[in-house]
């Protein structure tokens, strides 16, 4: 049994390659550490509800600080930790940047969802990675999305949190001129990526100040290309 899971995962991390999706191996073990603080801030919460899953996002307050690379393998990391299926949804419109090298870039989205234009089974596709699934954030540019019904989310997670153990939204820049903050209030918790050279501690507390507003906490900061 052992040895057919090996081979298994050896296979699908050479489709993922292929695709160009695959988890950074140079990097394991520090998203492994990662998944493993989130999964115990996870059920350490108050409100945690056990067989419940969890949102989480991921942000970043630069751009070029690595939110994508740091958001897809953190939902790699989490896969590999969990039994459950973990759902990596791309809410940094405009990008998608997983969707589109897997071949989904032009199919309906997290917009499109929201939207009610398209049915959630629509908008979710597989991965190369057993119990990895990806949702686009479809066909809305980043200004576009501002105007999108997010009050929507709360619905929409109370359904499929039975059926992910967690959803991973790649959120946009935390400013305002992206539906950052109109999202981050229906996660749970929030991981920041900061880039090694550019650390505003100012510009974090303001960030934390904000969270803190909508009741949203920072499970961790990431220090991405140190």
């Amino acid at each position: 049994m052992i040895e057919n899971n090996i081979d298994r995962s050896q296979r699908e991390l050479k489709q993922a390659r292929r695709k160009g999706v695959a988890p950074s191996s140079s990097l394991r073990r520090h998203f492994f550490a990662l998944a493993r603080q989130v999964r115990h801030w996870t059920e350490s919460r108050p409100a945690h509800e056990s067989g419940c899953g969890s949102a989480i996002g991921v942000t970043s307050l630069v751009s070029g600080a690595g939110n994508s690379t740091v958001s897809f393998n953190l939902a790699c990391a989490l896969t590999a930790l969990s039994r459950n299926r973990v759902l990596l949804i791309e809410s940094n419109f405009g990008k998608q940047s997983i969707a589109r090298r897997l071949g989904y870039g032009r199919a309906p989205g997290f917009g499109e969802m929201l939207l009610e234009v398209a049915e959630f089974e629509e908008a979710v596709f597989p991965t190369p990675l057993t119990n990895l699934s990806v949702m686009g954030s479809g066909r809305k540019s980043d200004q576009e999305a501002l105007e999108l019904p997010f009050d929507m989310l709360p619905g929409l997670m109370g359904e499929k949190l039975n059926e992910f153990g967690f959803l991973v939204f790649d959120l946009p820049l935390a400013n305002h001129l992206t539906a950052c903050h109109s999202i981050t209030p229906y996660l749970d918790g929030v991981v920041l990526t900061v880039e090694s050279n550019q650390i505003d501690q100012r510009q974090i507390d303001r960030f934390r100040q904000q969270l803190e507003g909508q009741g949203v906490e920072i499970i961790g900061v990431v220090l991405n290309k140190a």
